[in-house]
C-alpha cells in the first residue's frame, strides 16, 4: 500500500515538475531544446505549448546559441510557434527566446489585411503576396486565388476567375477555383460542383491576424441544399507561415459539425477536403508523385499515400509545384487522392468504390461512407508546400516529415 503511495506521489510530482516545465507562464530566461531526427530538417514549424503573455510593446524572437540567427515567432491561443532554419540529421540545437521592443514602424512578416475588393483578405510574406481569401456572396463556396510561388508565379488556374488568363483548352469545371474545400455528397446532396440545383457553402463570419512566425484566417461556414435547407456546419482555419518564397508553406484545418443532426459523407469521388486546381502551364506536362515514389494518375489516382505532389518543369520559370501532405490524425489516413493529369488535386477518403476501380486499389473497403452523429465534429488537417524545383530538389518527402512526425522539441531553462 505504501508502495503505491510513494508511487502516486512520484507520478504526481513528475507531472508537475513535466507541465511547469512546458507550459512557461513566463518567456524570461527560457530556451527552447530541438533534436533533430535521421534527415535534414529545412525551416521545420515548431509547436510547444505556452501560457505567456508579451506585451504590446514587445516582440518574441528565438536567438541561435551558436549561430547568432534569429527566428520568428507568434505565440497565439496557448501555442508558441517559431521557424527556426532547420538542423542536420542527428544534432541537437538550444534556441534562447528573445523579447525586443517592438519598432515605431513595426509591421508583422505575415500580414493578413483585407483586399483590395469587398469580402476578400491578403496574404502578404515580407512584401509578397502569397494568396487572397474570397469569401462574398456572388461565390457558391470560398477559395484562394491566385497561389503564389516564387518570383509571384501563380501555380493554381485563374478561370473562371480571372478567364482571359486561361488557354481554351483549360476551360473546364468552373468549380475547380484555384484552391478550395467542397464535397459530392453530403446527405445526397452535391456541393461539389457548382451547376443549377446543387448546394452551396455560405460563410457566417470570418476572423484574422497577422504575426512573425505565422498569419491566420479562420472562416466559419454553413453548407446548405439548393433550397437553402442546412446540411452542416464547417470551420476552416488557415496558417500561412514566414518561409522562404521558394518553400511557403501554409496549413489547413477544417472542421465539420453536425449541429442539427446526423450527418453523412456518402462515397462519391467528387470531393476534396482540400483542392487545388493546378495551373495549365503546370498540368499539361506535370508529373503527379506520391510517397512511395510512384508517378502519373494511372499510377496513382486514388491510390492511399500521406502525400501527394503536382509540379512541373514551367517554360522560361523553372521547376514549380504543389505539393499537399495528409496528417497521421486524420480519419483513413493515409487518404486517397483524386488527382487527374489535367489539373485536378484533392484528399478524399471517402470515394472508395470508384478508386477500387483501379486494380491497385482492390484492397481498399468496398464503400467509404461515413457518418458524423449530430452534436459531434470531424476535423481534418492538411499541409500545403508550394516549392521551387523538382520533388527531390524541394526535399518534398523531408517536409512531409516534418508535419507528420512528432518533432523531439521541448522548452528548458
Amino acid at each position: 500500500m505504501n508502495g503505491k503511495v510513494i508511487s502516486i506521489s512520484l507520478l504526481l510530482t513528475l507531472l508537475f515538475f513535466l507541465n511547469t516545465s512546458v507550459f512557461p507562464e513566463s518567456l524570461e530566461q527560457m530556451k527552447i531544446q530541438l533534436k533533430a531526427g535521421d534527415y535534414k530538417m529545412v525551416n521545420p514549424i515548431l509547436v510547444l505549448p505556452c501560457n505567456a503573455t508579451v506585451p504590446e510593446n514587445k516582440i518574441v524572437t528565438i536567438l541561435h546559441a551558436k549561430t547568432g540567427k534569429e527566428f520568428p515567432v507568434t505565440i497565439r491561443n496557448g501555442e508558441f510557434v517559431c521557424i527556426p532554419e532547420g538542423a542536420m540529421p542527428n544534432t541537437e540545437h538550444t534556441y534562447e527566446v528573445k523579447l525586443h521592443d517592438k519598432p515605431k514602424e513595426y509591421v508583422p512578416h505575415v500580414q493578413v489585411i483585407p483586399g483590395d475588393k469587398p469580402d476578400t483578405l491578403k496574404v502578404i510574406i515580407d512584401d509578397k503576396l502569397l494568396t487572397v481569401y474570397h469569401y462574398g456572396k456572388e461565390w457558391k463556396k470560398p477559395f484562394l486565388w491566385p497561389l503564389m510561388s516564387e518570383n509571384q508565379v501563380t501555380i493554381t488556374r485563374d478561370y473562371p476567375m480571372k478567364p482571359e488568363g486561361t488557354p481554351k483548352f483549360a476551360q473546364d469545371h468552373p468549380h475547380h477555383k484555384s484552391f478550395w474545400s467542397a464535397y459530392g455528397n453530403i446527405n445526397g446532396v452535391d456541393v461539389w460542383t457548382e451547376e443549377e440545383g446543387t448546394g452551396s457553402q455560405r460563410v457566417e463570419n470570418v476572423t484574422y491576424g497577422s504575426g512573425d512566425a505565422y498569419g491566420w484566417i479562420v472562416s466559419n461556414n454553413k453548407w446548405y441544399d439548393k433550397d437553402g435547407n442546412y446540411l452542416i456546419t464547417e470551420n476552416r482555419e488557415y496558417r500561412f507561415y514566414n518561409t522562404p518564397e521558394k518553400a511557403r508553406i501554409f496549413d489547413a484545418f477544417v472542421s465539420f459539425i453536425a449541429e442539427e443532426k446526423d450527418t453523412e459523407f456518402r462515397d462519391t469521388k467528387e470531393g476534396g477536403i482540400v483542392a487545388a486546381r493546378m495551373h495549365p502551364d503546370i498540368s499539361s506536362k506535370g508529373i503527379i508523385t506520391i510517397a512511395s515514389g510512384e508517378t502519373g494518375e494511372d499510377k496513382v489516382w486514388g491510390k492511399p499515400s500521406p502525400w501527394c505532389d503536382y509540379s512541373a518543369d514551367m517554360k522560361d520559370v523553372g521547376w514549380r509545384g504543389l505539393a499537399i501532405f495528409d496528417h497521421p490524425s486524420n480519419l483513413r489516413y493515409p487518404t486517397s487522392w483524386h488527382v487527374r493529369k489535367y489539373g485536378l488535386f484533392g484528399a478524399n477518403c471517402f470515394g472508395y468504390s470508384y478508386f477500387r476501380e483501379k486494380e491497385y486499389n482492390k484492397n481498399l473497403p468496398e464503400n467509404g461512407n461515413y457518418t458524423i452523429k449530430k452534436g459531434e465534429t470531424l476535423t481534418f488537417r492538411y499541409r500545403m508546400y508550394i516549392h521551387s524545383g523538382d520533388v527531390k530538389t524541394a526535399q518534398v518527402s523531408e517536409q512531409a516529415r516534418n508535419f507528420q512526425e512528432n518533432i523531439q522539441v521541448n522548452w528548458a531553462k
